[in-house]
């Protein structure tokens, strides 16, 4: 198991600073182990810390009063989990969840700390600008897409983004690093299971994608972004 000024020194957010620096904040950090399927923290939750992905993938929930979750976003190795609003004292609870897809290393430190750092270190607080900068634009494109734009087109459009993000070449295409099952394809386009079920079923008969022990493969790539892009 890698020691956690390794963990911290990956994390673009982190790695601004210099390791003499980096040990200066090292026990301000938490480390922990999620196992698959297990909440970091869940909505609704007393919440005071700031969340960080350093090995797995998280996926961020909300959940509507019928039961049914709907995923935000999915964070990937070395980025920020929770962009909350703790850091500007509007809620003191997790205003969403957050689940580990597979097993997963998550690094904490409370929003205190981690707001004296931003005040101490004018670098690290540029960087994370730009990173919830990142985040807000996907936020805003993921809105506009549900309600503008046809369910082939959104679920074309997360499927390049994941293998933009995620994405491994192979001979049979490209590999996208996170399995997704259809509830899941449902829940991040804002449609039903059926209709998941069906657009991605047209998707493999077309030949654009295949699927092999549960891993979507794209292996028309340019078929799939003429989808996504088409008017």
């Amino acid at each position: 198991m890698k020691d956690k000024i390794d963990y911290l020194k990956d994390l673009p957010i982190i790695k601004q600073l210099k390791i003499e620096e980096i040990k200066k904040i090292e026990d301000k950090f938490h480390i922990e182990n999620i196992a698959k399927g297990k909440y970091v923290f869940e909505e609704g939750d007393s919440c005071v810390w700031i969340y960080f992905v350093c090995k797995g993938r998280v996926k961020l929930l909300a959940h509507s009063s019928a039961g049914k979750d709907f995923i935000l976003r999915i964070v990937s190795s070395n980025d920020l989990i929770s962009d909350n609003n703790l850091l500007y004292k509007r809620n003191l609870e997790c205003v969403y969840s957050a689940k580990a897809l597979e097993s997963s290393v998550v690094a904490k430190i409370t929003s205190i700390d981690f707001n004296d750092i931003l005040e101490k270190k004018s670098e690290i607080y540029k960087h994370y600008t730009e990173i919830i900068d990142i985040h807000l634009m996907e936020a805003y494109r993921s809105l506009r897409n549900m309600a503008f734009e046809k369910v082939e087109r959104r679920i074309a459009r997360h499927l390049i983004q994941f293998a933009k993000n995620t994405g491994e070449k192979t001979e049979q295409g490209i590999k996208l690093g996170v399995k997704l099952s259809r509830q899941e394809i449902a829940n991040l386009t804002g449609t039903t299971i059926e209709t998941a079920i069906r657009v991605m079923s047209k998707l493999k008969k077309s030949k654009i994608i295949m699927e092999k022990e549960g891993h979507i493969y794209i292996v028309e790539k340019h078929k799939l972004v003429v989808i996504a892009e088409e008017f």
